[in-house]
């Protein structure tokens, strides 16, 4: 059986105790491939992927105990962060009083004793995209079940930048998905249908301006940048508050 070297921690693998990644390095399953979130496809993963991942962990996890935490304690119902439990695998963590969002794995050193937790902590205001689907599975009697699975995906992460997380319905889903559009204020309801339509006439204007500059020979950079700004603000919501919440967290663990 052919012999490795795990790229990470420089053990000696095989096929069976080692992983192989997509670049054709190796990482060892029992230390270096056990610190990985199970979320992770280790696959389709580069050495690098995997060691940023390891840096996102180790950050993700600091900042999960020192700040996220305790605000799950917090008396003020404001501030504690929105759980969206999973039936197995990673919770999600929405913290919209910090601007961050934490996916977070819960583990025991043997059996039920000696919990401890690891975080990946992302910005909400980095979420690309959050889209529903649903998979139909056989259960362990060979019945089939739907499964229902929230994607997401955040711009500006190293490491785990996309992952699917399962939900034990699609009604939490859709609770899911709804705690993000308030936050970005892109709710589809009668209260909100006005900032909607403000922003949609705001990103017109701005391209329509740069078709104008364009027809007249002097589009620039910057306008070009900022029509594309005004439409992203109307697609994705305005998150400049948002970003700056998570950014005045962070700036403490840098």
């Amino acid at each position: 059986m052919a012999k490795h070297t795990c790229a990470i921690c420089g053990a000696e693998v095989n096929l069976l105790s080692g992983q192989k990644l997509a670049d054709g390095n190796y990482i060892c399953r029992k230390v270096c491939g056990k610190k990985c979130f199970n979320n992770l496809d280790k696959v389709s993963a580069h050495l690098s992927e995997i060691t940023e991942h390891f840096e996102q962990i180790e950050k993700g996890t600091r900042i999960w105990n020192e700040v996220l935490l305790p605000l799950k304690e917090s008396k003020n119902k404001a501030e504690r962060p929105v759980e969206f439990g999973t039936s197995g695998g990673a919770d999600l963590y929405v913290s919209a009083s910090t601007g961050l969002v934490a996916l977070v794995e819960t583990h025991y050193k043997f059996f039920i004793f000696g919990k401890y937790q690891k975080a990946c902590v992302y910005r909400i205001g980095d979420i690309a995209s959050y889209e529903y689907f649903e998979e139909e599975q056989k259960n362990s009697e060979g019945k089939v079940e739907k499964k229902h699975f929230m994607s997401l995906i955040f711009d500006n992460t190293p490491g785990l930048a996309a992952f699917n997380l399962q939900l034990s319905t699609q009604k939490a889903c859709e609770k899911l998905e709804k705690c993000l559009n308030e936050i970005f204020g892109i709710q589809k309801t009668l209260k909100n249908s006005f900032n909607n339509a403000k922003r949609q006439l705001e990103a017109i204007k701005s391209v329509a301006g740069a078709v104008k500059s364009a027809a007249q020979g002097n589009l620039d950079e910057e306008t070009v940048m900022q029509a594309m700004d005004d439409v992203g603000t109307y697609v994705r919501g305005d998150r400049t508050e948002i970003l700056a919440k998570a950014d005045a967290v962070l700036a403490k663990f840098k």
